[in-house]
């Protein structure tokens, strides 16, 4: 039975990752998994419990791979990849992100476990004295840039604003303030 919850997630992720959030229904799951909506029901109660699921598990995925970037003797470089990997997965997984992006405006919490990670990743830096910010303050001016390019990678009206030309600029001058 857990592998049948586990199939109707893995496949759910896999519409949310391809088709967006829309194409997200309980038919749509149903149909791609090949299972009944009495099935469905019966591993997840409601479309909003399935939802919710499939974005969490969007967030585990996330945090899963930012756990693991190797760690360098500079960890500066380390804070720095971090970022970038953040929004490499922005533009390979929009439509995951968008949805999870919408979850966290109501829900931060969901977030947790990235900025988490974030702060240790700048605590470091500050214990190896590499900063000239206090840690607080480098945690809030990364997560708040890092969020705004990802919003800019989404949804910015002007298609420069989503250019890798300005994504490494902007990182490159937050850094240099850090």
């Amino acid at each position: 039975m857990a592998d049948m919850k586990t199939r109707i997630l893995d496949v759910a992720y896999a519409i949310l990752s391809k088709e967006g959030a829309a194409a997200l229904t309980t038919r749509r799951v149903c149909e791609a998994v090949g299972v009944t909506m009495p099935t469905l029901y019966y591993h997840f109660k409601s479309r909003e419990v399935l939802v919710r699921a499939v974005y969490v598990l969007a967030m585990q995925k996330f945090t899963s791979k930012k756990k693991e970037l190797e760690v360098t003797e500079d960890p500066l470089f380390d804070l720095r990849a971090g970022c970038e990997q953040v929004l490499d997965f922005v533009d390979v997984h929009k439509n995951v992100t968008s949805a999870v992006m919408g979850l966290g405006l109501e829900e931060p919490a969901i977030f947790r476990p990235g900025f988490e990670l974030l702060q240790e990743r700048v605590a470091r830096a500050s214990r190896a004295k590499v900063l000239h910010v206090s840690a607080r303050e480098a945690t809030a001016m990364l997560w708040s840039v890092v969020q705004g390019l990802v919003v800019a990678a989404l949804a910015s009206p002007e298609p420069s604003g989503r250019s890798a030309a300005v994504r490494t600029r902007v990182l490159d001058a937050i850094f240099r303030c850090l």
